[in-house]
Parts: structure tokens; C-alpha cells; sequence
């Protein structure tokens, strides 16, 4: 290993504890950037150059399941507690844990088990 390739990884390492430490952060990107005397160009220069660090080190099958995952989890499901009415016109109500899910006749198949697939997940966790 050459000094060159040393100070990169020493370089690496650094920039990635730095992206941590923001995202433990919970500020802004400009309010840490602040905080931590850094400029916001170079901060996202430095993610940047993480990210590409580590989609060159890894084998594309790997980089594959990472995509996925990144898509798995920016397409996850967001839920808002909701005040359940008086009045029930549900054909069915299903009830797993606290999850409460209604539904209603004329609901397609597809729809009743992406529901209930929800539910499960959400109860397990």
C-alpha cells in the first residue's frame, strides 16, 4: 500500500465517521456543517466521494442489494394514528396487536393482503 492510497483510506474513514456523526446529529445539514466548521459544498463533496468509495469496493451484487434496500426503504409505508369513528360500515375489521385495518365490501383481493401484510409486519417489530 502506497502513501497515497493510505492517506485516502485515513481520508475515508474520517469523511464517514463525519457522515455518521450528522446523521446521529439530527440537525440540518447547514446547522452541523456550522457547528462543525465546515463548509456545506465540502460536506457533500466528502459524501460524495464515500458513496463512490464504497460502490467501488463492493461487487456489483452487492451493490445491487444495497440499491434495493435504499429503494425498500424510501418506499416505506408512513402511518398517521387516526381517531377510529363511532360508526363502522367495515365488512370486516382486523385487529393484530393495536393495528386496526377495516375493510370494506368491494375491496380487491390485492388490496386486503397488502393490508394484512402490513399489519403482520408492523406487529412484529
Amino acid at each position: 500500500m502506497n502513501v497515497t492510497s493510505t492517506m485516502r483510506n485515513i481520508l475515508m474513514r474520517e469523511w464517514t465517521q463525519q457522515i455518521h456523526d450528522f446523521q446521529e446529529s439530527g440537525s440540518s445539514i447547514r446547522q452541523w456543517c456550522y457547528e462543525n466548521g465546515i463548509n456545506a459544498k465540502t460536506y457533500y463533496y466528502r459524501r460524495k466521494q464515500v458513496r463512490e468509495e464504497l460502490l467501488h469496493n463492493m461487487d456489483t451484487e452487492s451493490a445491487t442489494q444495497l440499491s434495493n434496500l435504499e429503494t425498500m426503504r424510501m418506499r416505506a409505508p408512513v402511518f398517521a394514528a387516526l381517531p377510529i369513528p363511532q360508526r363502522c360500515d367495515a365488512a370486516v375489521t382486523v385487529q393484530i396487536g393495536i393495528h386496526v385495518a377495516e375493510i370494506h365490501n368491494g375491496t380487491d383481493a390485492g388490496t386486503v393482503e397488502s393490508v394484512l401484510r402490513t399489519l403482520e409486519v408492523y406487529d412484529t417489530q
